[in-house]
């Protein structure tokens, strides 16, 4: 008999054994087959390879031209941009196949979906020789295998040319800086402007350490360089400029960078549906010979070779990890089985059918993350190309060392998993130190040194700029090019300048201004003032066209997306609102095809933001229904998504700005990270009645290490209800003495505020005085303080004298060692004043024997005291001594005790003062 994969077996005789050696032989059969070497009637692929696309573009007719495309989804007005700009008839068809391609979803069956819109395009004949897969037909008598089976591996040689094209494709595309953000042309080499980031990573809980740039690859996770790393950033703080410092450091086999034999550097919002195997392909020269899965192969055999980095998780369309499953796999020209060939051959496309019956399925019923055997084994025989979404979940590539920059928002996903969690060490990206803002701007002005320091002045003496702003390079790059063009004047409102929004309505108002002086010079004139309106008109579509790219996560567009306003695309372009690039493409597998493509971006995305902003504050006027509809079904359900547009939109008008809060509150401010996403959005607006429907919401206050300077700037200004010209947030949490008072002032005024939490803070002497003189006035019903370091002696005793002064305090958490005698010695002084009914003590150590006593004392004069909670190995004897003494005086009805007595953990718990005394 014949096994249709080529393989014969000799008819056998009829013996006594006959049956047995069938057995033996059809167990054979099914074992070869399961192993991937045979295949019963494989057919063609759901894949359509480049080859079949240049077949079928050359074998169609011009006449065919519009109907294919229109079938295609593509509109006669791209159909006819792309004819104008293409060679002939067959250069347009093969534009127009790879655009309608790269468009479709992940696991669309190509082949089956393009035979039936030729079949609709009277093109029968070529519908079904695609379905046969007989465009392009094997070796005659060539077995079909699995790709990977016979792929033939990757020549030294081969594989230090492909370094070299990556390494050619890094130095001249993606190791460049623009000296201004808004001027592609502005290209400078790398070391001119490259300036050191700070870099933090994440340990223990909400901690963070700082990490050296040159210690990056000696971080070690149980022993070992950790395999999946997240980098984390704020927009605009330097994610892609550190992926580019990565590249740049392996090209010139920098020490702080192993010698890896590749770094692929991908970007997410290029990568669509591709394949890292197709990705890394593209990147190669025109007359380099590497396949797509010569190279998938040799990445799957040597993961510990290469390293990946993917610059832009949140510029990926979809979620990272779906619910119930790890991620589909890709295949590169995965076989299918007889009947799905069948069905395939037989049918004549019904689209939905066809897809559903030949849908792989899933490699993965969980969400729990493994090494594949295949991979273990070092064996890629039987697999196909990599999905992205593979290697994150560490479904692929367990063993590749994988780095991913990410926006915070789109982190939260790999948070969220269990599973994903463990698998990755998390690192922040935080911009410019201090020092390196200054190091930046003398790069930025390498000439005018006197320019330099009069800018580096205004972020000292404007400490909003030098936290919120300075830190982040796209800002401070912004501030250097309106530094350097505006004139006194000009240069002096800068210094005003508070919020986000301010600096883009600045940097986007120099642009027009900019712009238009070019034709009309007289900036009184009524016709200059017509001109500039004219160009904020032509922004509208411009700014639709954002948000609607927004909206699905597309950050570059094609001139179709602009057809209807191509008046608009030259303005922006010319103003520097957009950047369009064209270049010759080829497609990922055979670059003997090019084609002209062109390309529309943004110069960042926060530039994308800021104008869709504009397109949907536009909308409370001209469309409130809709303007409503979007925020409450659109935008808030993917707030954190969609941060940076809600800041700009409620800058733009305060009435905006109070319709978008009353929207917000309606979702409640039940968490800590709600209240300061409410208190950022509110300080962004800069509108006092904004900031009074959030302050009435205020219950509770918390300053800890983690809270950036933005939302600090934000309790201020919402709390108060007024504005700082100046707000002084010092480096790691060390706040300064007018937020120091004004936080004092906060918790002793806002009639809403019922709990404050101090974690770490390093708050200035007039805080604590502040506290003391106006703390009779607070509503606060509960207080934590963590580590608190009073930086005087009279600090601890307004602190202490503060508690006792709150009429409405009720619950007393105190954790550290910081405290000072003084703060213990008033607290007892005035005990029989605090109010507090629980007491909560963790890990307090007392300095002095005479605070040991004065603590104990304190707590036995407390008149409302029925809860009090011990935990820690620091009490002294004299605090012990003390509390038996008084006990008989210790009103509590329930004490935990967690205690360390001779360094074995002892808890006991009593409910009655005599237990309490016997203990």
């Amino acid at each position: 008999m014949y096994l249709s994969s080529g393989l014969s077996f000799c008819r056998m005789r009829r013996t006594s054994c006959t049956m047995d050696g069938f057995c033996l032989l059809y167990l054979l059969m099914i074992l070869l087959m399961r192993s991937g070497d045979v295949e019963t009637n494989p057919g063609p692929d759901r894949i359509v390879s480049e080859k079949e696309f240049l077949k079928l573009s050359k074998q169609i007719e011009p006449s065919h031209y519009q109907e294919v495309g229109i079938n295609l989804d593509i509109s006669i007005a791209e159909l006819g941009q792309i004819k104008e700009r293409s060679l002939n008839t067959s250069d347009a068809l093969m534009t127009v196949f790879t655009r309608w391609r790269d468009k479709q979803p992940p696991d669309t069956d190509i082949r089956a979906l393009l035979a039936e819109e030729l079949e609709r395009s009277d093109l029968g004949s070529l519908s079904g020789e695609l379905l046969a897969g007989s465009l392009v037909p094997n070796r005659t008598g060539a077995p079909v295998t699995r790709p990977g089976s016979q792929t033939q591996s990757l020549s030294p040689d081969l594989i230090k040319r492909c370094a070299d094209d990556f390494k050619f494709k890094y130095r001249t595309a993606f190791c460049k800086i623009r000296h201004d953000p808004l001027d592609p042309d502005s290209i400078v080499p790398f070391t001119d402007m490259y300036t050191n980031l700070v870099l933090e990573e994440e340990y223990r809980k909400k901690r963070k350490r700082p990490l050296e740039y040159s210690d990056l690859f000696k971080l070690e996770v149980n022993g070992e360089f950790p395999k999946r790393i997240m980098v984390q950033g704020e927009a605009g703080a330097g994610k892609t400029t550190f992926c580019a410092k990565i590249a740049w450091d392996w090209i010139n086999d920098s020490p702080a960078v192993p010698k890896f034999v590749w770094v692929l550097v991908v970007p997410f919002r290029e990568a669509k549906q591709y394949t890292i195997g197709e990705i890394a392909k593209s990147y190669l020269s025109k007359d380099n010979p590497a396949t797509a899965c010569q190279i998938t192969e040799y990445i799957r055999s040597n993961p510990t070779h290469v390293f990946i980095a993917f610059d832009g998780l949140d510029e990926f369309k979809g979620k990272v990890v779906q619910e119930g499953e790890a991620g589909s796999k890709s295949e590169c020209h995965q076989p299918k089985s007889a009947d799905q060939t069948k069905a395939r051959s037989e049918s004549k496309m019904n689209k939905n059918k066809q897809q559903k019956s030949m849908q792989p399925k899933s490699s993965s019923a969980t969400l729990q993350p493994r090494v594949n055997s295949a991979e273990a084994s070092g064996s890629s025989s039987e697999r196909g190309d990599i999905a992205l979404t593979d290697i994150l979940h560490s479904d692929e590539l367990a063993t590749c060392p994988v780095l991913v920059t990410s926006r915070p928002w789109k982190v939260t996903e790999i948070r969220d998993n269990d599973s994903l969690r463990k698998l990755y060490t998390f690192i922040h990206v935080e911009g410019f130190s201090k020092e390196n803002v200054e190091v930046y701007i003398h790069k930025y002005f390498p000439e005018d040194t006197v320019k330099a320091d009069q800018l580096i002045q205004l972020t000292k003496d404007n400490v909003i700029i030098s936290k919120n702003m300075a830190p982040f390079p796209i800002y401070i790059a912004m501030l250097c090019l309106m530094w350097r063009e505006l004139g006194d004047k000009k240069q002096e409102k800068l210094k005003s300048l508070q919020t986000f929004s301010q600096i883009f309505d600045e940097m986007f108002e120099f642009l027009k201004v900019h712009y238009a002086q070019k034709n009309i010079t007289d900036l009184d004139s009524p016709s200059f003032q017509a001109y500039r309106s004219q160009i904020e008109k032509l922004m509208e579509p411009v700014a639709k066209v954002a948000f609607i790219g927004l909206q699905e996560n597309t950050l570059s567009f094609k001139e179709g997306d602009f057809a209807q306003c191509s008046d608009s695309i030259e303005t922006a372009c010319r103003v520097g609102v957009l950047s369009q690039e064209k270049n010759l493409s080829s497609n990922l597998y055979d670059k003997s095809s090019m084609f002209l493509q062109s390309t529309i971006f943004f110069p960042h995305k926060l530039f994308q933001e800021y104008i869709a902003a504009v397109h949907l504050a536009s909308l409370y006027e001209l469309d409130h229904n809709e303007f409503n509809r979007l925020i409450e079904q659109v935008v808030l359900p993917r707030k954190e998504e969609f941060r940076y547009l809600l800041y700009f939109t409620v800058s733009r008008d305060k009435t905006i700005a109070k319709h978008v809060m009353k929207c917000m509150l309606q979702g409640g401010t039940s968490d800590k990270k709600n209240m300061n996403f409410l208190v950022d959005v509110s300080f962004e607006s800069q509108d006092l009645d904004t900031a009074a429907l959030l302050r009435g919401r205020i219950s509770y206050l918390t300053i800890q290490p983690l809270m950036t300077a933005h939302t600090i700037a934000g309790c201020i200004f919402t709390g108060l209800g007024v504005h700082r010209d100046v707000i002084d947030l010092g480096v790691n949490g060390e706040f300064g003495p007018i937020i120091s008072h004004d936080m004092g002032e906060i918790i002793c005024s806002v009639p809403s505020l019922e709990e404050v939490t101090l974690l770490q803070a390093a708050l200035h002497s007039d805080f604590y005085a502040v506290l003391a003189k106006e703390g009779n006035k607070s509503k606060v019903h509960t207080v934590v303080l963590y580590d608190i370091s009073c930086p005087t002696s009279a600090s601890s005793h307004y602190l202490a004298d503060a508690l006792c002064s709150m009429p409405n305090l009720t619950h007393l958490t105190l954790q550290g060692k910081d405290f000072q005698e003084e703060f213990y010695s008033t607290l007892n002084a005035k005990a029989s004043t605090l109010q507090v009914h629980t007491v909560v003590l963790y890990d307090i150590s007392c300095p002095t024997s005479a605070s040991s006593h004065y603590l104990a004392d304190a707590l036995c004069s407390m008149p409302n005291l029925t809860h009090l909670t011990l935990q820690g190995k620091d009490f002294q004897e004299e605090f012990y001594s003390t509390l038996n003494a008084k006990a008989s005086t210790l009103q509590v009805c329930m004490c935990v005790c967690t205690l360390y007595p001779c360094h074995d953990e002892f808890m006991y718990t009593c409910s009655i003062r005599d237990e309490f005394k016997e203990l």
